[in-house]
């Protein structure tokens, strides 16, 4: 067969053009291959090849390849939702394991679908918007949803009531979803540690009140721990666990947020007993307006932007009123002002980086959004606030009982103290000694050198019978020239040995008043031992140490006196 050169010259071309097209298609079918990410392992951050689309509301969508976290960048026109999508190649080795999806923040709502199936969703888009950007992601993806060995393709679609990108701060990730959901319960445990310890500290603030009538310090204080024991709750999984509406969650935080300042505040003024002038009052109100107005706020698309200003109107508020107050206190010099403003002022750091956190699209800052630091500064501040009160009652309680400047007993508490001292006698082997003891020139002395004499002059009195008595036995100070102990004691002579080494300690104390002048203690006692069948009662005992006192006084060969019962001396 012969051919016609012209025909061979014509189907050359032909043949050329076929193959620069089977070499194309070739090329395209083989382009997903590179841009597929082969996960081998668990977990893998899916950061690289990811197609980034924003579908915008005036005008045509912009898709870019890019990587993932995107930084900061807002944009000029209204996005209606962003989508980032990518292929993967799972390996046959993970088909025993269980696969999930995790993102670690999302501004402020996505739906994720693998292989076209959505696998989950947090919160909702347009028109009935309810944002979600606090809380972390984790979907599970059906084992019948995968491929193994093959390509799967994964789509992020989400929305930001501000403008940002959906994923800015973490690449997503694919991994073990047991293993990430129990790190996230981990996470979560924070949270609920910290509302545990305010709410048990609210309810000792609300037993303080029951006991001391009145005290209204311990009930502002527990509406800040209250308050912020729900701010902590909010902030866990707990309302995506419930399918809460989030949004209305967001606005209860932001207001319970505003109470628990304000409470703060009051309690301040009332611990220090400073007076709350308009101006304070005014700032105080404007939070209170400002935290009511957020929560009957109708439109959630802009809620966050709302809140934002709000939480700044609340720093500014805090250093203005609570600053003055932790400033006045420390000016007076005040108990506990150096411990609260200490507390005051690094709590109000902290509530500047969690507006800060919240605000880094205003300010431009790519701020990790770490929102369990608030809630657990909230708690140490409430522990040690608590610790600070159960100090100053601690001393209420105490001076209830004691003396405030000798650190004995007062009577009442004596008279009780010493009762039940009877009773462990009647059952017991050994006997009581009850003794008076009246410093004759105390009352002279306070009134001729001065009162801050004559109380250091009381002082060193108790100092002395504490040093001499043993760390069981009581002593009150009836009067500024009386003291009363009550001593255990094994009989007649370790009675005698007691009241001796009492006398012989009062009688060495020297008190210097200047160069020239020290006084000397001039002490008689008068003691009596407890017999259960003539002392019926306290005021009887007391009254037979008394007898012996008197006796002690009129006789000057007696110091101290002994006695059994009156009618024994007789």
């Amino acid at each position: 067969m012969i051919l016609n050169p012209l025909t061979k010259s014509r189907a050359q071309p032909g043949i050329f053009i076929g193959f620069i097209i089977v070499f194309y298609l070739c090329l395209r079918s083989l382009q997903p291959v590179s841009a597929a990410q082969l996960v081998d392992t668990i977990p893998t951050n899916l950061e690289h090849n990811w197609t980034v689309c924003w579908h915008f509301a005036s005008r045509k969508s912009s898709c870019e390849n890019q990587s993932l976290p995107l930084k900061y960048q807002s944009q000029s026109h209204a996005v209606k939702y962003q989508t980032f999508s990518k292929d993967f190649i799972l390996s046959s080795d993970l088909k025993n394991k269980t696969i999930g999806i995790w993102l670690q923040h999302v501004d402020d709502v996505d739906e994720v679908y693998v292989n076209n199936h959505l696998i989950g969703k947090t919160g909702q888009f347009l028109p009935s918007f309810d944002s979600g950007f606090r809380y972390p992601r984790l979907y599970l993806i059906r084992g019948d949803l995968l491929h193994f060995n093959r390509f799967n393709h994964i789509e992020i679609k989400t929305f930001s009531s501000k403008n940002l990108p959906g994923i800015q701060f973490h690449p997503p990730v694919i991994g073990d979803y047991l293993s990430i959901q129990h790190k996230l319960q981990e996470n979560n445990f924070g949270y609920v540690v910290a509302a545990t310890i305010l709410l048990v500290l609210t309810v000792f603030q609300i037993f303080y009140f029951v006991v001391v009538k009145g005290n209204y310090e311990t009930v502002y204080f527990a509406m800040f721990l209250g308050s912020f024991a729900f701010v902590s709750l909010t902030r866990s999984l707990l309302p995506l666990d419930l399918g809460l509406d989030l949004s209305a969650i967001f606005k209860l935080e932001t207001f319970m947020l505003n109470f628990s300042i304000t409470s703060l505040a009051l309690f301040i003024f009332n611990f220090f007993e400073l007076e709350i002038r308009r101006i304070y009052s005014a700032g105080l109100f404007a939070l209170g307006i400002s935290g009511v107005a957020i929560v009957i706020w109708p439109i959630t698309l802009n809620i966050r932007q709302i809140a934002e200003i709000n939480y700044w109107l609340l720093i500014i508020v805090t250093f203005f009123v609570i600053g003055s107050a932790l400033i006045i206190a420390l000016h007076k010099q005040r108990k506990y002002s150096l411990v609260i403003s200490a507390t005051g002022v690094s709590g109000w750091l902290v509530l500047i980086y969690d507006a800060t956190m919240q605000s880094a699209g205003i300010f431009e800052i790519d701020l990790q959004i770490r929102p369990l630091i608030l809630p657990m500064v909230a708690a140490l501040v409430g522990i040690i606030l608590a610790l600070t009160l159960t100090h100053k009652y601690w001393h209420f309680f105490k001076g209830s009982t004691y003396d405030h400047l000798t650190g004995t007993l007062l009577r009442p508490a004596f008279f009780q103290r010493l009762s039940e001292e009877m009773q462990r006698t009647q059952r017991g082997g050994n006997q009581l000694l009850v003794a008076v003891i009246d410093i004759q020139q105390a009352r002279k002395i306070s009134i001729n050198y001065g009162y801050s004499i004559g109380n250091h002059l009381l002082t060193t009195i108790s100092n002395s019978l504490t040093q001499v008595l043993r760390p069981f036995d009581l002593i009150c100070r009836f009067s500024d020239e009386q003291f009363g102990v009550a001593a255990s004691i094994s009989g007649r002579q370790d009675a005698e040995s007691c009241l001796k080494r009492v006398y012989q300690e009062l009688i060495n104390i020297q008190q210097p008043i200047n160069q020239d002048i020290e006084l000397y203690v001039d002490a008689r006692i008068g003691g009596v031992i407890y017999d259960s069948d003539q002392h019926l009662s306290v005021s009887h005992l007391l009254q037979d140490a008394n007898y012996a006192l008197s006796k002690a006084k009129s006789q000057s060969k007696h110091n101290y006196l002994l006695i059994n019962s009156p009618a024994a001396t007789a």
